[in-house]
């Protein structure tokens, strides 16, 4: 039998791969059909056409209208980071913004603004939100146009890379390689803009094929463009070190079931949730684990439903006494747990992610915006009691 070099094998790989992404893309989904471009992509087609004029190309409130009429547009760079993305849409759709404003303890912010729930859909003011989010914390500019990017990269990197950009596409699972998560912002920001190109043009690793001579350099710009906006949280999440806090469920929608779990406050009982409330904690595992995000530590309120949904969703659960509803506590008991919880969040060190299940009354305590029940808060630690609001994402996402 003919033995090849690892050389002339890698050689060889690059050319199949090279010939086989638009053939593969046809055989399995018939004529190439893109996947929705990615939120921040859209997000920034939304602020060119409509939030540019007034806060500049750069976000800095320095854009031409703003000029002209003299208004001073809030600078998003510094005003970004410290809310979360649930905040941030409502300020953007305008409905409720002062009596939000008012709330948070925010100045007039909203004088000059037009409220945007009157011309974007509430999908597309998330995607603006993602491409604020973005635009306040890029460490690279955009290269190229975006736009062009999109294209090549559902024609040329979908294949292996996923049509999200997640390390999922159908070559992937076929021949069993493990390409980059380009969602995952800690291993692209990593890379310049050159460094990105190059890995592009020349390829990467025993599989990665080099795309020079196929692709001209204006082509390579606008997919490093494109990259650069496929940042998710959930890169970020898979990434670790971070904080996810969860509300928890304090009662079943079931009367009965409520009635009956009220009779064992003790939690003795093996079953304290109900047949839909462990379906639903099964589900919020099976969230986690399908996007990657490592779970090292999980602590839950002592409440017997917290506690068995923490434990049923991630497989372990230390009860904290911490962590359970301050509308219990006297208002010494609520500042000494929140001391110790905001501690715990600021010290955290792990690789993995640590898990928070907790009530809404002390969720509304850590954020800047209250944070529905249908959403979880992520916390960058910062050390000591301090942490960052990285922002506040759906459940469902």
């Amino acid at each position: 039998m003919l033995m090849l070099s690892n050389i002339t094998e890698r050689l060889i790989m690059k050319a199949f791969l090279q010939l086989l992404a638009p053939i593969t893309l046809f055989v399995f989904f018939g004529p190439i059909s893109y996947a929705a471009p990615s939120p921040a992509f859209e997000g920034r087609k939304l602020y060119l056409s409509h939030c540019m004029i007034c806060h500049g190309f750069d976000g800095r409130g320095n854009g031409p209208l703003a000029k002209k009429l003299s208004i001073e547009p809030e600078d998003l760079i510094d005003y970004v980071p410290g809310h979360s993305d649930n905040y941030l849409q409502r300020i953007i759709a305008g409905d409720d913004r002062d009596a939000i404003l008012k709330r948070s303890g925010h100045g007039d912010i909203g004088k000059d603004m037009p409220k945007w729930s009157t011309v974007f859909t509430p999908r597309q003011v998330m995607a603006l939100v993602a491409y604020l989010r973005y635009l306040s914390t890029a460490k690279h500019t955009l290269p190229g146009d975006p736009e062009l990017g999109y294209s090549l990269y559902q024609q040329y990197c979908a294949i292996c890379h996923g049509k999200d950009g997640d390390a999922g596409g159908v070559l992937t699972k076929l021949i069993g390689i493990s390409p980059i998560d380009h969602t995952n912002p800690q291993k692209t920001d990593s890379l310049d803009n050159n460094s990105l190109a190059k890995s592009i043009l020349d390829g990467e690793g025993d599989y990665m094929p080099g795309w020079r001579g196929i692709l001209d350099n204006n082509e390579v710009n606008a997919l490093v463009s494109y990259i650069r906006l496929l940042y998710q949280i959930w890169g970020k999440l898979e990434y670790g070190g971070m904080v996810i806090v969860i509300n928890s469920p304090t009662l079943e929608t079931d009367k009965k079931s409520t009635q009956a779990l009220l009779k064992d406050t003790s939690c003795g009982s093996k079953v304290n949730l109900s047949g839909k409330g462990r379906s639903q904690a099964v589900k919020l595992g099976k969230l986690f684990k399908s996007r990657g995000v490592p779970v090292q530590t999980v602590l839950s309120s002592p409440d017997c439903l917290a506690t068995e949904t923490a434990t049923t969703a991630f497989g372990k659960a230390e009860s904290v006494d911490y962590l359970m509803s301050s509308t219990k506590l006297t208002d010494e008991q609520t500042e000494s747990h929140l001391s110790t919880l905001e501690n715990r969040i600021g010290s955290y060190s792990g690789k993995g992610n640590l898990v928070i299940m907790t009530h809404q009354a002390n969720i509304d305590a850590l954020s800047f915006q209250r944070v529905g029940s249908d959403y979880f808060l992520v916390l960058m630690p910062l050390g000591g009691n301090e942490y960052d609001e990285i922002g506040a994402y759906k459940l469902n996402n």
